[in-house]
């Protein structure tokens, strides 16, 4: 996908701003809802079906996806495009001076967590998800729910829903490892039997490997384990006008039939029916709560 490029926007962001929110622009929350145009957009990489660069040098993938309706198409902002960690996403949004990719939003398989509420403001959710087990594609072993993991040798992010899970489902015990290509590793080389991550994530590993319909992996199509996770659009605290404008903006892209074909498309969910699809992965926007906060 092209980088969007488009001619800054001045007093007419500031005065849609304040149409969209009802909000009166001469008060001390006047400031233009983005620090600057083109918005600096993170994206992880090496996540394809959701999110990954491809050989021009352009992100592929779902959340790419999302950004172009949402940013450029809906509120007619320009941005570009870095790429950001699990591990460097918080300096990104920060000051960038570790990694030198200061950004301005980040949409990048980014949980709901009310850890993150003092820190950052959360707009969405885009899309839910619930965890999902991946296994090589030669592994026939039914799993349909939690219990059915614990004689299997695991492997899960540190510090994550997944780990928790595990935790507290009992059986052997899991593999940890600092990151998802850790994991993927493990799951090769034989250490592990299985990968537990957020459903969306795997099903994208999974449907781009192999070759044409062969694929190396698979994930276990009804195992959907633990409560769903809502994934949100993250920018600093203090960035509420950009915040509500962008909830809105992904509330009113939910409703468009282009979110389920697309997620069905970079996802490979030709099985899943479209009612399946928003059952399973289309989050409810109807309590906005602190996402918002001042």
């Amino acid at each position: 996908m092209p980088r969007p490029r488009f001619a800054p926007l001045s007093a007419g962001l500031l005065l849609l701003a304040g149409t969209l929110l009802g909000c009166d622009t001469a008060d001390k929350n006047s400031a233009a809802p983005f620090d600057s145009l083109p918005i600096k957009v993170g994206f992880k990489i090496g996540r394809p079906g959701m999110s990954d660069l491809t050989h021009n040098g352009s992100f592929d993938g779902f959340e790419p996806h999302v950004a172009l309706k949402v940013l450029q198409e809906s509120l007619g902002r320009s941005y570009t495009s870095l790429t950001v960690t699990t591990a460097n996403w918080k300096d990104a949004l920060s000051d960038g001076k570790v990694n030198h990719n200061k950004v301005d939003l980040v949409i990048a398989d980014i949980s709901e967590q009310e850890s993150l509420k003092t820190d950052y403001d959360l707009a969405g959710p885009y899309l839910q998800t619930p965890l999902g087990v991946l296994l090589k594609a030669s592994d026939g072993t039914p799993i349909g729910k939690a219990e059915d993991l614990r004689p299997l040798a695991v492997c899960v992010q540190e510090n994550t829903t997944a780990y928790a899970t595990l935790q507290l489902n009992g059986g052997l015990p899991p593999v940890v490892q600092p990151d998802l290509d850790a994991c993927m590793a493990r799951l090769n080389d034989g250490t592990a039997q299985a990968v537990l991550a957020d459903y969306v994530v795997l099903q994208g590993i999974a449907v781009n490997s192999g070759t044409g319909t062969e694929h190396t992996y698979r994930v276990a199509r009804d195992a959907h384990i633990g409560k769903a996770q809502q994934l949100m659009m993250v920018l600093p605290k203090g960035h509420q006008k950009a915040c509500e404008l962008l909830r809105k903006a992904i509330a009113d892209y939910l409703q468009d039939t282009d979110w389920t074909t697309s997620l069905k498309q970079n996802l490979g969910l030709g099985d899943f029916t479209n009612d399946e699809i928003r059952d399973t992965f289309r989050p409810v926007t109807t309590s906005v709560g602190n996402r918002c906060s001042a």
